[in-house]
């Protein structure tokens, strides 16, 4: 079917679980909200919680928290460029540390010539479900008093020494969007794990918060219209700049929504069948990838095990385009020293970032979630290794999806 078009990413759903989350929206309470923030600290066994309108929201919390006004964070040089925008709110200044291209990891190195310049904290952000190197940057910050900030929006279901992302930082940052392994259809948390940064965040001041019903009337349209065979539909309006990066300014944090706190017990039922379909489709792709020579699969950190939110893949030799309709996208066009919205905080004389321009370069993601069939993998098999493919090879019969 010509029209047919997989999403780059998608988030499981369950429509029955946004209509009740819409009748509990009706009855938003304060022991609703209590529920929610124990259930979040409940599974990332954390001192303290506290839900936001968005995962931007939180780290503007926790730059906040670590970083004095005017004080200096640091971010990895390969990430989304929502990270600008919570340290422009947040009115901090900007240094970078490099990546390891094989493993999405801090490049501990570069993160010890960081500190060296003079940092107050340091973000290290999982990418795709892939463990970074958490405690290896905590080791290398804690003498300079530099807490860690752990950016787990994109975490879910990876592991790192058998600790679940999202559990290893001073405080840790959350995404409950669309697009995230665990979606709520919007809203974020910040999470501590001792006295003293649980303290801190008791001390934030209450933030107002909405019913969220435009939030679900997202979530219940994204089910709707999400599947490979209508998503081309949506994709086809310029506006919606669907599958690309936009930067949205942040704003003053507000809580999460009553109709984002009702799915949070919904989304988290959905996460284990959810991450071992992921998992299972980067197998797939596993066998295909280590075959070539011009292409390079990221490994996880020694220790760490991915949650594959998506399947990064570099294509050494940078000759493929990507294929929107197959949902093979370049996730971040640039680093993050090259995006406009960071150089009004991005301090003067940074070094290059070598392994963030790889990135750049050669960088693609793979679908892995529940829509992607049979017929896409030898699809996607065809993308990654055209030469081991006729024209007119046969392609197996599609599933509808």
């Amino acid at each position: 079917m010509i029209l047919r078009r997989q999403p780059a990413v998608a988030s499981p759903i369950s429509p029955m679980a946004v209509a009740h989350a819409l009748i509990a929206s009706l009855h938003a309470s304060a022991s609703g909200r209590e529920q929610a923030r124990a259930l979040v600290a409940r599974r990332y066994d954390a001192r303290g919680a506290v839900l936001t309108d968005s995962g931007t929201s939180a780290l503007v919390h926790a730059l906040r928290l670590a970083v004095p006004s005017g004080g200096i964070v640091g971010f990895p040089a390969y990430a989304c460029v929502d990270l600008a925008a919570a340290a422009r709110y947040a009115g901090v200044r900007v240094r970078l540390y490099d990546l390891d291209p094989a493993t999405l990891s801090p490049d501990l190195e570069s993160v010890r010539a960081l500190v060296q310049r003079g940092v107050s904290a340091i973000v290290v952000a999982h990418l795709f479900g892939y463990p970074a190197d958490v405690p290896g940057v905590r080791e290398i910050a804690a003498p300079a008093g530099a807490p860690v900030i752990e950016d787990a929006a994109q975490g879910t279901g990876g592991s790192l020494d058998g600790r679940r992302l999202g559990t290893m930082g001073d405080l840790a940052v959350l995404s409950f969007g669309r697009g995230k392994g665990l979606c709520a259809g919007g809203g974020g948390a910040l999470l501590a794990f001792d006295e003293r940064w649980s303290g801190a965040m008791a001390a934030l001041p209450p933030m107002p918060s909405s019913r969220g019903w435009t939030n679900l009337a997202t979530t219940a349209v994204q089910w709707a219209l999400g599947r490979p065979s209508v998503y081309a539909f949506p994709s086809m309006l310029p506006w919606l700049r669907l599958g690309e990066m936009v930067y949205h300014p942040a704003h003053e944090p507000r809580g999460l929504s009553a109709g984002s706190g009702a799915l949070l017990a919904s989304a988290f039922a959905m996460e284990a069948a959810d991450v071992e379909t992921r998992r299972r489709h980067a197998r797939v792709y596993d066998e295909i990838v280590r075959a070539s020579a011009e292409l390079a699969a990221v490994t996880p950190v020694a220790r760490g095990v991915a949650g594959c939110l998506r399947y990064p893949v570099r294509d050494l030799g940078a000759s493929r385009a990507p294929d929107a309709a197959l949902g093979i996208v370049r996730p971040y066009p640039r680093t993050l020293a090259e995006q406009d919205e960071l150089q009004p905080v991005l301090m003067s004389g940074e070094p290059s970032m070598s392994g963030a321009t790889e990135l750049r370069r050669t960088l693609v993601t793979l679908p892995t979630h529940r829509f992607v069939s049979d017929v896409d993998h030898h699809a996607i098999r065809r993308w990654l290794c055209p030469a081991s493919h006729g024209e007119n090879d046969d392609a197996p019969r599609r599933r509808d999806a």
